[in-house]
């Protein structure tokens, strides 16, 4: 009984370690998940947000908020409106092929035992950082169709003339008609632009050297292959992988990093995400 009382207190201890570290899964799986689902809602109204209100009770307004607050629910992680952001690549974040939204969410998490507090700085009170880019919603505009009870112009057609035929001279051969190629039909006529993005994951937060990106790809391209892929790290290495390994900073700085993606239709190019190295 003496030998259990004494090793009792390390037995929990690390049962609560464990236990913390499941939640540090959860949480950061939570708020990368948030940040995707406000991306999905900010790429169909990417200016109804008000990140100094809550969402309201019908969820009717503030869908941004709405949607990230709802996901992130029940996890263990706390996030205020304030902690959501929207930024697009286009003045307005007006619609258009190519213009994307990215949402981005600061999530704050409590340790429950000072052991992992080393890892982050010292502190219990973890912060995560996530982000999502996703395409602007685009859709084609419908053909104006004419008023009810508006009669529709009957178009007579015109009557073609008849020429008659020029007697050739026997014996004389007549010119022979030179046939025209016929266009190359397109490879993809349905092709469009791509549309290139990519979620991330920075270790640690507080920015400490080394810092480990970990990029998650979320291109798309409905109507045709990708055919080219080009990541560029800022600090003097790019990879063409599609979804290349974390990629490692040891050097103080602030690196921007972008991924450039192309199809038969042409390129697309992801804004700048910021890395900051201590």
């Amino acid at each position: 009984m003496v030998e259990f009382a004494l090793i009792l207190p390390v037995l929990m201890l690390l049962f609560a370690t464990t236990l913390d570290l499941g939640r540090l899964a959860l949480a950061e799986l939570s708020i990368e998940n948030a940040a995707r689902e406000g991306a999905f809602q900010a790429a169909k109204t990417p200016a109804d947000i008000n990140n100094t209100l809550p969402c309201p009770a019908d969820a009717k307004t503030n869908k941004v908020i709405c949607r990230v607050l709802l996901e992130a629910k029940n996890s263990g992680v706390t996030i205020a409106p304030a902690d959501v952001s929207v930024s697009c690549s286009a003045s307005g974040c007006a619609t258009g092929l190519g213009n994307q939204v990215t949402v981005a969410v600061v999530g704050h998490f409590q340790l429950l035992t000072p052991i992992l507090a080393p890892f982050f700085g010292g502190t219990t009170a973890v912060t995560f950082t996530r982000s999502a880019t996703n395409q602007i919603e685009t859709l084609p505009v419908p053909p104006t169709s004419a008023p009810i009870g508006t009669a529709t112009p009957t178009v007579t057609p015109t009557a073609t003339p008849t020429i008659p035929p020029t007697a050739t001279p026997t014996g004389t051969a007549g010119p022979t008609p030179t046939p025209t190629a016929s266009p190359s039909p397109s490879p993809t006529p349905n092709c469009t632009l791509p549309s290139a993005g990519f979620t991330y994951t920075i270790v640690p937060d507080t920015g400490a050297a080394p810092v480990v990106l970990t990029m998650t790809n979320t291109t798309t391209s409905p109507f045709c292959p990708i055919t080219s892929w080009f990541w560029e790290f800022d600090d003097g290495t790019t990879s063409t992988e599609m979804s290349p390994p974390p990629h490692s900073y040891l050097v103080k700085g602030v690196y921007k990093v972008k991924l450039t993606v192309g199809n038969a239709a042409g390129t697309d190019t992801t804004g700048a995400v910021q890395v900051h190295v201590k």
